[in-house]
């Protein structure tokens, strides 16, 4: 964004300041979009490698310490809906695609402020 806008570094001039020059959306909205757009993909393919490693379950022992955040820890808490919910959101694609798009916008405006 500097580039784009001709600012260097040591002008002094915040990221904040510069997203508002060029309307750019912060990169996290958009991988946020993007995690959504993708899992809703996933889950309304019939059946697959990609399905059967987001929804499979490895054999084996936890490790110690805290567990570890997966995909779907993500996108349970952007969309804020359990995990049945999404089973049956995910199934109708246009409706899916506004929710996707309402999270990635919402972290957008948490981003923006302070």
């Amino acid at each position: 964004m500097r580039f784009m806008t001709n600012h260097r570094f040591v002008d002094h001039v915040s990221i904040n300041e510069l997203r508002r020059m060029t309307n750019l959306a912060p990169i996290s909205s958009i991988i946020r979009s993007r995690v959504l757009k993708l899992y809703g993909h996933i889950k309304r393919s019939e059946a697959g490698l990609s399905k059967i490693a987001l929804e499979g379950m490895i054999e084996g022992k936890c490790s110690k310490g805290r567990q570890c955040k997966r995909w779907r820890d993500n996108v349970h808490e952007w969309s804020g809906c359990n995990i049945n919910e999404l089973n049956t959101i995910t199934q109708d694609r246009s409706f899916w695609r506004g929710v996707s798009h309402v999270c990635a916008h919402s972290a957008a405006g948490r981003e923006s402020e302070p």
